[in-house]
């Protein structure tokens, strides 16, 4: 015959095991914030360099903009400046 344990044992058991549930539960939770924590910090990282590439790109393409539009108007400056400034 198979022994029925004692009804403190068995309460006892379920109180361990659910006491090493928690902590490992406990243990998963605190490794989740610190990963989230560094993948926070990446995509922080990684925000603020497509802000600066963005940045270089705009300014790169207004350069364009601007000296293209005056390269258009170059015969025309250059004529007025040496007339300012005399021949």
């Amino acid at each position: 015959m198979t022994a029925t344990p004692e009804p403190r044992d068995f309460q006892s058991e379920v109180l361990e095991r659910l006491d090493r549930l928690e902590q490992k539960l406990d243990t998963d939770i605190q490794r989740l914030d610190e990963r989230t924590d560094k993948w926070e910090e990446r995509f922080l990282q990684l925000s603020k360099d497509n802000l600066a590439i963005s940045r270089t790109v705009i300014i790169a393409a207004a350069t364009v903009v601007i000296f293209g539009s005056l390269l258009d108007k170059a015969e025309i400056l250059v004529e007025g400046a040496t007339r300012l400034f005399g021949k």
